[in-house]
């Protein structure tokens, strides 16, 4: 399978491209006039670079959302790389490969059922496309060879940091609380706000090392406040509803602080690992919590650093 086969490639407005794995994770190439940033580099699984460099010609940076393995796969294909400062030694640990093998359990369970899943959609609903069916993995992939090669960062980035692509600006917003160098990029000129795996249609995990929904319902929150009135559009890297609208901060802002403030009953539920986590439903997303004396599991006992 070619590269441009894996990605789902989109340009959902003038210099802003899609760049997706369906049912997996959404990277994001965004281009001004002298410079593009690559936010995220997937997998792993095939060569975002070769699919990225049919699309822009500028000098180009890889930006990481944060350190977990699946925004960081392509890293390696790059010269630039930028995360922010709290995840400079998190990017160049070694992945387990347990983590690994638990989450191509999960892509096995979900593939098997997506053949059911598009005959319904046919018939009823109409909701997948081109770009959103989930593929089947490359033939020249082994998943028992999956590997994720660890990187060192060329840059660090701070809250307030600008990039500035030429004619285009991204700024640069600490929004911890899925990890603790977890970043979301503004693009004042479009008004898109990228919200990494901070601001997502599905699940926001909080239960993983370094995550803390105190911090999630702090940094949703600052994004509702500080950018009111200036999103337009909220760019997600996870789930087939890559991007919603601006209300979407407020909504995870006000559910992550009825979570912190013990207001309401979680569930039980799995993360793709097969860890058990509390997970708390509202009506466009989740928030996980760990589950204490969890049993059950069906992947790695914890997700350590």
């Amino acid at each position: 399978m070619p590269a441009e086969d894996w990605f789902a490639v989109r340009e959902v407005e003038p210099g802003i491209h899609l760049v997706s794995e369906p049912g997996h994770v959404n990277s994001w190439l965004i281009t001004g006039s002298a410079e593009a940033v690559l936010f995220d580099t997937g997998m792993g699984i095939s060569d975002i670079k070769a699919v990225v460099s049919e699309l822009t010609d500028r000098p180009l940076r890889v930006v990481n959302s944060h350190h977990h393995f699946d925004h960081i796969g392509g890293n390696q294909l790059f010269a630039g790389r930028a995360i922010h400062e709290s995840g400079a030694d998190l990017v160049q640990q070694e992945i387990p490969g347990e983590w690994l093998e638990a989450y191509m359990q999960y892509v096995t369970e979900m593939l098997a059922q997506v053949p059911a899943f598009e005959n319904l959609d046919q018939r009823y609903f109409r909701l997948l496309t081109a770009g959103t069916t989930p593929r089947q993995l490359p033939r020249e992939f082994d998943p028992k060879k999956w590997k994720i090669v660890p990187t060192a960062p060329t840059q660090l980035l701070a809250d307030g940091d600008i990039l500035d692509l030429g004619g285009r600006k991204l700024h640069v917003l600490h929004t911890p609380g899925h990890t603790v160098d977890g970043i979301s990029l503004y693009d004042a000129t479009s008004g898109g706000l990228f919200g990494g795996d901070t601001i997502m249609t599905g699940p926001i995990y909080t239960h993983l090392p370094t995550g803390d929904p105190a911090d999630l319902a702090r940094s949703a929150r600052r994004l509702a406040n500080e950018l009111r009135g200036q999103v337009k559009t909220i760019y997600c890297q996870h789930m087939l509803r890559y991007s919603t609208d601006p209300a979407f901060l407020t909504e995870v802002a006000d559910g992550a602080e009825q979570v912190v403030q013990g207001a309401l009953t979680p569930a039980r539920g799995f993360d793709i690992l097969g860890q058990e986590v509390a997970e708390y439903w509202f009506d466009r997303f989740s928030i996980t919590t760990p589950q204490e004396n969890s049993t059950g599991s069906r992947g790695p006992s914890s997700y350590r650093r």
